[in-house]
């Protein structure tokens, strides 16, 4: 008989569902392949996180929770209702929402503790998505680095090769994203004056559409846009651009290289981190470094197709396979340590797990 995991999520938003999208496909993943033994189920949260309904969606964690319980990121005060002799595991993915608060501010005091302190000190083991993001949470939380372990997101399978020729005279620079971190302003400056068309996706504001037309950018603009529709502007563009100056991970990065398109990403982590030696790596805070990056990939054939090919190498570190089985293996790591047998066959450890 299988052991059950229960993976926690948020409550359902039109807007954010990246950690739904990536954790569905893990359950889906582990139902298929039972790995290790185990069964999946999702419970998603009654209630957005607010101050008034943080405490109920705590009690429908206790109510719903299982012999595993997986937080699977944002709502990482849920753990506080899983009890301690089940193996409790939280996903981080970032520490952005203790960026926007000085720590001289209330709100940052609550966010650190509601939102990280206690769930970290309440989880068996935590997760993070990059290497950034554990040295983040070391910083805000002071927590023992034992107990946070780098396991990477996962390229959606969706996402496959597809042979391309390279369109010299007006490349498609394909933008995933428009928040203030994604570095549209930037890039924008850094393209002025190239015969390029930068296919953007995410809503702009005034103040962008401003820049795009004060330095005369040949663009087009979508949003809201299915999967279908995302993975087709990866295989009809020509180079991905991703100069980020913060990211939990940056899942564009390896759905381009799955793709088979060249990469320009920023040389920090966890970006860097990410691409492996499959992009051109620029400084995002030099319109200049952008600029010689882009010009780089569009005159240097060789080089471009080497990237190419280093991207469709580094993306195999992020099958989804290989992702879930880290995730299985982590399960049963912790509950053999709160479970110890004398008999270690996997039968035994099935049949001891589910009585949790």
């Amino acid at each position: 008989m299988n052991t059950l995991v229960t993976y926690f999520f948020r409550h359902a938003h039109d807007t954010y569902f990246s950690i739904e999208r990536l954790f569905k496909q893990i359950t889906a993943q582990v139902n298929q392949t039972h790995p290790n033994g185990y069964e999946a189920r999702e419970v998603q949260m009654p209630y957005t996180s607010k101050m008034g309904t943080i405490i109920r969606n705590i009690l429908y964690a206790s109510r719903n929770q299982s012999a595993v319980n997986h937080i699977t990121g944002d709502i990482h005060y849920a753990i506080l209702g899983c009890k301690k002799k089940h193996v409790n595991i939280l996903t981080i993915h970032d520490c952005v929402a203790l960026h926007r608060f000085s720590r001289s501010s209330l709100k940052f005091w609550i966010l650190n503790y509601l939102w990280y302190k206690w769930p970290v000190k309440k989880a068996d083991m935590v997760t993070v998505i990059s290497e950034n993001t554990r040295r983040e949470l070391l910083e805000f939380t002071h927590c023992d680095p034992a107990k946070i372990r780098v396991i990477y997101n996962f390229v959606d399978p969706s996402f496959v090769y597809s042979p391309s020729v390279f369109q010299g005279q007006t490349p498609t620079i394909l933008f995933i994203g428009t928040t203030v971190n994604k570095n549209l302003e930037r890039m924008a400056e850094a393209i002025e004056g190239m015969d390029v068309l930068l296919d953007i996706v995410g809503p702009l504001t005034d103040q962008q559409l401003e820049v795009l037309n004060y330095f005369e950018i040949n663009f087009r603009q979508s949003q809201r846009i299915t999967d279908e529709m995302l993975m087709l502007k990866y295989r009809v563009c020509d180079i991905v651009a991703f100069p980020s100056t913060y990211e939990g991970f940056g899942l564009p990065i390896i759905e381009a290289q799955a793709t088979g398109r060249p990469v320009l990403t920023s040389l920090l982590s966890p970006m860097q981190e990410v691409a492996g030696q499959g992009a051109c790596l620029v400084d995002p805070f030099d319109t200049a470094s952008i600029r010689a990056g882009i010009e780089r990939i569009i005159t240097d054939p060789a080089y471009r197709a080497s990237i190419i090919q280093k991207g469709l190498e580094n993306v195999t570190r992020f099958r989804l396979e290989n992702i879930t089985g880290q995730y299985a293996d982590l399960y049963r790591e912790i509950l053999e340590k709160k479970v110890p047998l004398k008999n270690n066959h996997p039968s035994v450890r099935n049949s001891r797990n589910i009585e949790l």
